[in-house]
């Protein structure tokens, strides 16, 4: 059976930008060399360096690129995306496709996208697949940091494929969203009081997240296509990662609190309660585990042998999700440690995450 596009396919792209001229060009040309016609808009949000610029030369030779640079947003991301919404009639468009400055997509994301649309009549957001961009590692540690996430991103597609048509995130780095339903985001923002929150929510740091949520509380289906490849920059420095993801746990956390209990969040609030009976098992576990290493008695604990084991063979088995995996992915996964380190690193994440959420109720960018 032979799938048929819509015969409308009126899309834009819009690309928030912030110091991206490392990578912006590529960025364009990757949606304007899709298989599908696509306007681009993109948003320099307050950049220094040479990315208006670069757009600018881009817009002289293709008619197809624009670009707006935000004045005074405080906001960053969200309040970017804001202004471009502000700034487009969405009444010529059928979907809108939102795409990192630092991420690439494949020639045919926005078709895949298309035909997404078109098998669910209630998908009112479809994200791509979380692929990393290659990129330079200067030392063995950046290399090390560098693939727990290049490994790590294929897990989160893995996670998908078991959420069908309710994924948790359709993320930011590349999602494309069906007018309509963004229509009725806007008109909830302005129902419950939120003006200054055209479609995304300026006062929660994931904005993605809050998005997704949305759109499943008015009905919409949140999927991932697996037809649909992209890949970004993810940071080497480990203070850097540690400040995404704790930005990222902490807006989520934010997110459950402002939607309160509902159909969409009551998974999510319960696996964030799990999270807690898992890490007192764990803790009790490593508990018995250190207490044979200081007294030199080893005791067998088959219960500490069994969760081992399953942690290893689950470890293992998303490198079936990674994409073009290399030796390195193949090392961190196998050899078991660096991914040992590096999950205690991610719930030590969620602990300080939860924490700010606790105690610390200005949220920081």
């Amino acid at each position: 059976m032979t799938t048929v596009l819509p015969s409308r396919k009126n899309v834009i792209a819009f690309v928030p930008a912030h110091n991206e001229e490392d990578i912006i060009r590529s960025t364009i040309e990757s949606i304007l060399t899709q298989t599908v016609k696509v306007d681009v808009l993109v948003i320099s949000d307050n950049s220094t360096d040479n990315t208006v610029s670069i757009v600018r030369s881009i817009a002289a030779t293709d008619n197809r690129v624009s670009l707006i640079e935000t004045v005074g947003n405080k906001f960053k991301k969200s309040g970017a995306l804001n202004a471009a919404y502000e700034n487009v009639d969405l009444n010529s468009y059928d979907y809108v496709l939102s795409v990192d400055g630092d991420t690439v997509i494949a020639p045919d994301l926005v078709e895949q996208a298309l035909i997404e649309f078109q098998l669910d009549p209630l998908l009112g957001a479809v994200c791509s697949r979380a692929g990393v961009v290659k990129q330079e590692t200067n030392g063995f540690f950046e290399k090390l940091v560098y693939h727990w996430q290049y490994v790590e991103y294929a897990e989160f597609d893995r996670s998908r494929v078991s959420q069908d048509r309710r994924i948790k995130v359709a993320h930011g780095m590349c999602t494309a969203y069906k007018v309509k339903a963004i229509k009725e985001v806007m008109q909830r923002r302005i129902d419950t009081g939120k003006v200054d929150c055209t479609v995304y929510d300026v006062h929660n740091i994931t904005e993605d997240y809050e998005l997704t949520m949305t759109l499943k509380e008015l009905g919409y289906h949140t999927a991932s296509g697996f037809g649909m490849l992209a890949w970004t920059d993810v940071p080497l420095k480990l203070n850097e990662l540690w400040k995404q993801r704790v930005r990222w746990l902490r807006g989520g956390l934010d997110t459950l609190w402002e939607h309160g209990w509902n159909k969409s969040t009551r998974k999510d609030i319960l696996n964030a309660g799990f999270f807690w009976i898992m890490l007192a098992f764990q803790i009790l576990l490593l508990h018995y585990a250190f207490y044979d290493i200081v007294t030199g008695v080893y005791h067998p604990n088959w219960i500490f042998l069994l969760v081992m084991i399953l942690m290893y063979v689950d470890s293992v088995y998303t490198l079936r999700y990674v994409q073009n995996p290399s030796n390195w992915d193949y090392l961190v996964r196998i050899t078991f440690i660096p991914q040992i380190f590096y999950a205690w690193f991610t719930i030590a994440q969620l602990v300080y995450a939860y924490y700010l959420f606790l105690f610390k109720p200005n949220q920081d960018w």
